[in-house]
């Protein structure tokens, strides 16, 4: 199975777009993580990268009627807020969640995998 080197930056886009035509929110731009940005127009964001070297979209930027902007990931929950779904504290606050699992899962693992290692060591060397 063969995955294209750009399949990360590939889904950012796609989920940026998806939050782009189902917001209740004005969206203003776009934040790449290498500091570059771009404002969004009447156009497709297949438009934005060559095809090629894709930047990974770090945030979208949206905007309330009040004039208050507000900064989300291109995910599933940043899709939920952008939709009208969730507030933005809740929004924040499954962030916080989803990040805290993803540590606990990291710790988890790297913990499983220390002491599978510490047992094989005790038991062929010792």
């Amino acid at each position: 199975m063969c995955i294209p080197h750009n399949e990360i930056e590939r889904q950012a886009y796609i989920m940026s777009e998806k939050i782009r035509k189902n917001s209740i929110y004005k969206p203003i731009r776009l934040d790449f993580i290498n500091g570059k940005s771009t404002e969004f127009k009447n156009q497709a964001l297949e438009d934005i990268g060559d095809g090629k070297d894709l930047p990974l979209v770090s945030q979208i930027i949206l905007e309330d009627k009040e004039g208050t902007r507000f900064g989300i990931e291109p995910n599933e929950i940043g899709l939920r807020y952008a939709a009208g779904e969730i507030t933005y504290k809740e929004y924040k606050q499954l962030q916080n969640k989803e990040s805290k699992l993803f540590i606990g899962y990291v710790t988890a693992l790297s913990s499983g995998f220390l002491l599978i290692s510490w047992a094989a060591l005790k038991l062929f060397f010792m």
